[in-house]
């Protein structure tokens, strides 16, 4: 397309470097950001509490978006998708991502369902937090990856690899993972030590295919994750409502041990898998004074949990 090429051509005029702290866009940074927040976010509510935008600006911010790269944007499944060629969008998001940190502009933070609750319950200074309702990784990896996340608590073994080219990893705390089940549940009536033939036959409570690859390969091994989920985001209805009815065991730490209803109590069976949290920022970024100061921020409200439960090894931030 003549019209998008030259756009192209453009663009790499405006993100060459300035003297000043000035930054030419083909959108302005606001607008974009209702576009990201959105997809981030998935309702015009939750972007006008993070930008204080009505819905109607919100509206042609996104419009504005669409026309400007060529793209289209749908809701499925609950979530609003881009459809289109998104190199030109992904080149502005880089442009206003770089813009946020070298001006300390608020940084994007999102977590899984159970960070929300620990790290994230409260505001942290110079930061925008998410949802918190993550129930897989590859979206908020994507996210990251494109720009529209400055800063994701990944989890353990489903976090980038370390030597990821463009992602650098914090690690934060490890702790084991452990099998639950409902107090009233026939398994907690065995008194000798459990096997794992006693936990296949019952239910494993899986989510769905690839949402956890790793995790998943480790628990399909041992003959579990064999009750299919279609949740995608945490929702306490849909979540812990399916344990109420059914005989179904489910992975948790001890950060999500009270999320449930009814309460959930560790089976006496020991998994040989560790998981954790790990902070994951893009490389360039990973000795910016704002990475600094969120582990550090991280770091300190982690140390209570630490404090009730010696199971959980901290990671104390490098000098």
């Amino acid at each position: 397309m003549e019209s998008k090429s030259r756009c192209q051509s453009l663009f790499s005029c405006y993100i060459a470097p300035t003297g000043n702290s000035s930054i030419y866009i083909m959108v302005e940074i606001g607008t974009l950001a209702c576009l990201d927040y959105l997809i981030w976010l998935r309702t015009g509510d939750e972007v006008a509490k993070r930008t204080g935008l009505n819905q109607s600006t919100i509206s042609r911010n996104l419009h504005k978006c669409c026309e400007t790269f060529f793209l289209n944007v749908k809701k499925i499944n609950n979530e609003y998708v881009i459809t289109g060629d998104t190199d030109l969008i992904n080149l502005e998001r880089n442009v206003h991502q770089y813009h946020r940190w070298k001006h300390y502009h608020p940084l994007r933070l999102e977590g899984m369902f159970w960070s929300g609750r620990t790290y994230l319950s409260t505001p942290i200074d110079g930061y925008v937090l998410g949802n918190h309702d993550f129930m897989h990784v590859a979206q908020p990896l994507a996210m990251l990856r494109t720009g529209v996340l400055d800063a994701w608590i990944a989890p353990f073994p489903d976090s980038p690899a370390v030597d990821d080219s463009q992602l650098a990893s914090f690690p934060l705390a490890y702790f084991p993972c452990h099998l639950i089940a409902v107090e009233s549940h026939p398994l907690f009536s065995i008194s000798r030590e459990l096997t794992l033939e006693d936990l296949t036959n019952y239910p494993s409570l899986a989510l769905p295919e690839g949402a956890f690859p790793l995790f998943e390969n480790y628990a399909k091994s041992l003959g579990l994750w064999n009750s299919p989920s279609s949740i995608f985001r945490y929702d306490l209805n849909k979540w812990e409502g399916r344990n109420a009815t059914e005989l179904t065991t489910t992975f948790a730490s001890v950060f999500g041990m009270d999320l449930y209803d009814p309460p959930q109590k560790i089976l006496p069976y020991k998994l040989d898998i560790e998981c954790g949290d790990i902070l994951v920022v893009k490389r360039e970024f990973a000795n910016h004074p704002m990475t600094h100061n969120l582990r550090q921020v991280l770091y300190d409200r982690l140390r209570p949990w630490a404090s009730q439960y010696p199971e959980i090894r901290l990671c104390p931030p490098s000098p």
